[in-house]
């Protein structure tokens, strides 16, 4: 049977937005970054939350110097790309255009952000189109 891969609650995304964020850092860092954004956690939730990332193995921890420091070994791709899969499994029937136009259809955009959009659409488009034409029926 296949282990699921663990999940990252909001939680411990924070903490890792952070780390990704100042590439390392110290509880007490990370604390004070997370105080800026609103966050009115205690020192020992965000130590808490580190030992969790750590043992799901999202993070690492080196005490070289008087208080560890932690910095963050999965790449934000990779979450974001995780989360995404699992928002468009459970909300949208694994159909990436009804993703898309919800985001459209409920997002204002700026005009760069448009183009952006439209030159990934027919970059996207041309991908499968070329992998269509090419595989076997």
């Amino acid at each position: 049977m296949t282990r699921r891969a663990p999940t990252i609650p909001d939680s411990e995304l924070d903490v890792l937005s952070v780390l990704w964020e100042l590439k390392t850092g110290t509880v007490r860092e990370i604390l004070d970054t997370l105080h800026k954004r609103g966050r009115e956690w205690s020192y020992a939730t965000v130590a808490t939350l580190l030992d969790r990332l750590e043992r799901k193995q999202f993070i690492s921890s080196n005490r070289d110097e008087l208080a560890y420091v932690y910095k963050a070994l999965i790449p934000a791709d990779d979450v974001r790309h995780r989360r995404l899969s699992n928002i468009l499994e459970k909300l949208f029937d694994n159909d990436p255009s009804a993703l898309v136009l919800h985001v459209v259809k409920t997002y204002r955009m700026k005009p760069e952000e448009v183009d952006k959009l439209k030159d990934a659409l027919e970059k996207g488009g041309r991908k499968r189109t070329r992998a269509a034409s090419t595989a076997k029926v």
